[in-house]
């Protein structure tokens, strides 16, 4: 058992080195769409703590009444924190209000009035966790309706904007791998068809002597899984010292870091080795039934 199983691998390795231009071409091909897909899944993973957050940047501003009675304002505080969508409220009293407003403009608005103008006023955060498109109108028409608010300032258009662009992106990285797994595919499925035409006395000789379909059927399968399985080891690569250069670049004109899933490698290689058993499985089928 063992013997065959050995027989079978080592078979399947000959391959490899037996019809260099075509696994070539396989191997390019896996290695182009694991760096596409590698790619794709680094900006997208970037691009979600992106979203994270400036979702917890997202604010929405509640002015109260000028002369709503601070019991009532608390009141509405905590109405306005029950809302859905709603991740915690800070209420601000005019003291705080007269606090806020000299630290923005570097004077006190009391310098020049007696009395306090600034009404009350409560700061929204909203929630910022979820993969759905965030859209905060519900909350702020839901604020609108409490008696005893006056305004409530957001930045609801740019959000909607920002959480549009960010589906769209996600939608393409969905519809790209897919056409490019596609296409490897049918380039896997090429490879081991050339593969088969060339070896066809070589098959039909075994099946003189007894061998089964099966038996046949495995080196072809195992030399796709090598394939993706090198190609995919070299796009890993090759994405990792591109992403080191390119952080070291970026480090001297900004603070920020392009990082990469710890389960890149793995989501890579599986991908990799499934497309390319897809392939050599479909064109195995196709042509030693």
């Amino acid at each position: 058992m063992l013997d065959r199983l050995l027989f079978l691998f080592a078979e399947g390795f000959r391959n490899l080195l037996r019809h260099k231009l075509t696994v070539f071409a396989a191997v390019f091909s896996v290695f182009m769409t694991m760096i596409i897909i590698g790619s794709l899944l680094i900006i997208g993973k970037n691009t979600n703590k992106l979203i994270f957050y400036l979702r917890s940047k997202y604010k929405i501003e509640v002015f109260f009444d000028n002369d709503l009675p601070k019991r009532d304002a608390l009141n509405l505080v905590e109405d306005i924190g029950s809302i859905e969508g709603v991740r915690n409220t800070t209420f601000i009293n005019k003291e705080n209000a007269t606090r806020i407003f000299e630290k923005q403009f570097g004077e006190s608005i009391l310098d020049y009035i007696n009395s306090n103008p600034l009404p009350m006023s409560c700061v929204v955060n909203v929630n910022r966790t979820g993969d759905f498109e965030l859209d905060i109108f519900p909350i702020v028409k839901e604020i609108n309706l409490l008696q005893g608010v006056n305004n409530v300032e957001h930045q609801g258009k740019l959000i909607q904007r920002i959480e549009s662009y960010h589906n769209r992106f996600t939608k393409l990285f969905f519809i790209s791998s897919i056409i490019i797994i596609a296409i490897t595919i049918g380039i896997i499925y090429n490879t081991i068809k050339l593969t088969i035409y060339a070896k066809k006395d070589l098959i039909q000789d075994l099946h003189i002597i007894g061998a089964t379909n099966t038996f046949v059927k495995v080196p072809f399968l195992i030399e796709g899984v090598l394939q993706g399985l090198i190609g995919s080891s070299i796009a890993f690569v090759a994405l990792s010292i591109a992403l080191k250069i390119g952080n070291s670049l970026i480090s001297q004109f900004a603070s920020m870091t392009i990082r990469m899933d710890p389960a890149a490698a793995s989501v890579m290689l599986v991908i990799g080795v499934l497309i390319s058993f897809i392939g050599s499985f479909l064109s195995v089928s196709r042509f030693l039934p």
